[in-house]
C-alpha cells in the first residue's frame, strides 16, 4: 500500500475513535427550552409528584429528580418550596376558572348551567385536584386569595340570576336555592367518590335532585 493512503487510512480510523469517544462521553444536550417553557416543565413535574405522592412528601430533592434539572436551577426560578407550590396553584386556579367561564358561555338553559356547577363540584374532589389540595394550605392559598372571593361571588350572582329569571323567583329565594343546590351537589361529590359511583352518573342524579328541588318552588 503506497505511504500516503496507508496515512489517510490510519488517519480517518483515528478521527473516527476520537468521534465514538467524544459521542459516548458528550451525549447530546437536552434541548434548550424558554424561561416560561422551563417554568412551566417545572410546575408540571410538580404536579405530577403531588399526584403520585401527595403534598406532605413533596420535596425540591425529588422535584429535581422528577424534572431531570439542578435543585440550584429549580430555586433560580422559585425561591422556595412555598412560592413554587403558590405559583402552581396560581397558575392552574386561572386555567381552571378561564375553562369555567368558557363552559358558562356555552349554558344556554338553567340545565346547562348547572352542569357546569355540578361537574366543577365533582372534579374538585378528584384524587388528582392539586388545587384543591393547595387550596387547603393557608401558606399558599393566600396567594390567590382574592381572587378565589371574586370568583366565588362572581359565579353565585350567575346562577342566583339564572335560577330567577328560568323559575320567576325573587333573588331571594333564588339565592337559598343555589345554596340548597350546591350543597347537595357537593355532598353528592364527596358521596360518588367514596363509593366510586361514574362521572356521569354521579353528576346526573344532582342535577335531576337539584332540579326537582327548583320546579317544586318555580312560580305557578
Amino acid at each position: 500500500m503506497p505511504a500516503v493512503i496507508k496515512w489517510w487510512s490510519h488517519f480517518i480510523c483515528c478521527t473516527n475513535e476520537v468521534m465514538t469517544t467524544r459521542n459516548a462521553t458528550n451525549p447530546q444536550k437536552r434541548t434548550r427550552l424558554s424561561p416560561e417553557a422551563r417554568r412551566d416543565q417545572i410546575l408540571d413535574a410538580t404536579k405530577q409528584l403531588i399526584v403520585r405522592h401527595g403534598l406532605e412528601a413533596f420535596s425540591i430533592k425529588k422535584l429535581a429528580i422528577e424534572a431531570e434539572v439542578s435543585e440550584p436551577l429549580l430555586f433560580h426560578y422559585f425561591s422556595s418550596r412555598t412560592a413554587l407550590l403558590q405559583q402552581l396553584l396560581a397558575r392552574d386556579f386561572s386555567r381552571l376558572v378561564a375553562s369555567l367561564n368558557t363552559s358558562l358561555d356555552g349554558a344556554d338553559t338553567i340545565d346547562e348551567v348547572l352542569r357546569v356547577y355540578v361537574a366543577m363540584n365533582y372534579d374538585q374532589y378528584l384524587e388528582e385536584s392539586v388545587i384543591n389540595l393547595l387550596l387547603g394550605e393557608p401558606d399558599i392559598a393566600v396567594v390567590i386569595e382574592d381572587e378565589v372571593s371574586q370568583n366565588r361571588e362572581m359565579r353565585e350572582k350567575m346562577l342566583v340570576s339564572t335560577i330567577a329569571t328560568s323559575l320567576d323567583v325573587s333573588k331571594k329565594k333564588a339565592a337559598m336555592l343555589a345554596l340548597m343546590a350546591s350543597s347537595a351537589s357537593l355532598s353528592a361529590a364527596r358521596f360518588a367518590h367514596k363509593y366510586k359511583v361514574e362521572r356521569e352518573e354521579a353528576i346526573q342524579a344532582a342535577i335531576d335532585f337539584a332540579r326537582a328541588g327548583f320546579e317544586a318552588h318555580r312560580t305557578k
